[in-house]
């Protein structure tokens, strides 16, 4: 499917920035891009191989995915687009290795099957459908790492309710990839929380890649750890809110693998310091009620003021829809979130790249109503 859309489009409407707050120096007045259909989560990479970061974005509302490509200054095309039957969540990695990148994207079936479709790329920003495997019921996340130390990229998939007939416990599937784009059937790892959302890393230190599980019920992150030859084990699940629903691995500057979650239903953004070893502590909670309704559903880290600590980014939405920055101590802790911009209508995701390479990192937020995607260039 495709559309004739707008270039750049500069509004005064949608995102703002929070003036009143003396951090909202943090970016430049947003610029915004329109899209034909209601964003929902997006990611950033080298798309076309020019160097310079892109964006694609997820539209279940009109199963299509869009592709922006960014010009190394800040800015980007208009979009263009590609059909995709309940496009959700986006991964991207070269799955044929032929040196482009390709797309992993989780077509959401809601309370039939859901489905992975692969979608290759030419290298100039343009994807083809090679491949669809069926997923279980409400499938939302996708990861993507070399699982089984073989060399080719896999794919790890929550669904929400299960896979296969009459499965309802929840399960993350894993398939393997034979590195030409095509993958073996899924093995399955059930979970009792119903799992919505998955990240992959090495949490203890092994060179193997494991992944993490933020369990929609039970208020929890689930712990699967790597055997190094892509089976896993579920270790330990640790409290981390109410009902975490995005999950993030980084090192957040105790030089253990730590973990950050969004929990819309408590409000709050959960962090657990890693031990180095796949364990963890006890959730710190950091809480966003503050800002009155407030739904946190998507992070990401980065340093933001380049002071060498990593901050937390995260999109808020119930009541008046925030974008909040949680300033890092270097330590593991954090400092009260702050309100950076402020978006006109549901944002349902984030993604951080460095959009005009300046080394700082910026943010690209979707928003509905308008549909659009705003780009926010850090002033640091």
């Amino acid at each position: 499917m495709k559309h004739i859309v707008a270039t750049l489009l500069l509004v005064t409407a949608g995102l703002t920035l929070a003036a009143a707050d003396a951090v909202a120096g943090q970016f430049k007045k947003p610029a915004y891009y329109p899209l034909g259909e209601v964003p929902y989560r997006l990611i950033t990479a080298d798309f076309n191989d020019d160097g310079n970061l892109d964006l694609a974005v997820s539209s279940f509302d009109r199963s299509e995915v869009a592709i922006l490509l960014g010009k190394g200054n800040g800015t980007f095309r208009a979009a263009h687009y590609f059909s995709v039957s309940g496009a959700a969540s986006l991964a991207a990695g070269d799955f044929n290795e032929d040196h482009r990148l390709d797309l992993a994207v989780v077509e959401y079936g809601g309370t039939g099957n859901s489905a992975l479709g692969i979608f290759l790329g030419d290298g100039k920003g343009n994807f083809h459908n090679s491949a669809t495997y069926e997923l279980g019921i409400e499938s939302y996340s996708v990861a993507v790492a070399d699982f089984d130390s073989d060399g080719h990229l896999d794919i790890a998939v929550t669904n929400r309710l299960g896979y296969g007939k009459g499965g309802q416990s929840g399960s993350v599937l894993v398939f393997f990839g034979n590195g030409d784009g095509t993958f073996k059937a899924p093995v399955t790892y059930k979970l009792a929380g119903q799992p919505c959302a998955v990240a992959a890393g090495d949490l203890n230190g092994d060179k193997h890649p494991d992944l993490a599980v933020a369990e929609c019920t039970g208020g929890a992150v689930a712990i699967l750890m790597n055997n190094g030859h892509g089976k896993f084990k579920q270790a330990q699940t640790y409290g981390a809110g109410d009902v975490p629903n995005d999950v993030v691995i980084r090192d957040l500057g105790n030089g253990n693998a730590d973990l950050v979650l969004s929990d819309p239903s408590g409000a709050s953004i959960a962090v657990l310091l890693g031990n180095g070893d796949g364990t963890f502590g006890n959730a710190t909670l950091y809480s966003v009620q503050q800002f009155g309704a407030a739904n946190p559903n998507a992070v990401g880290v980065a340093d933001f003021n380049r002071d060498g600590n990593l901050d937390i980014a995260v999109a808020i939405t119930g009541g008046v829809a925030d974008i909040a920055l949680l300033y890092g101590n270097g330590d593991g802790t954090f400092q009260d979130p702050v309100v950076v911009a402020q978006p006109s209508g549901e944002v349902n995701g984030l993604a951080i790249g460095d959009f005009n390479k300046d080394g700082a990192p910026d943010l690209a937020v979707p928003e509905d109503s308008p549909n659009h995607v705003a780009i926010l260039i850090n002033k640091q």
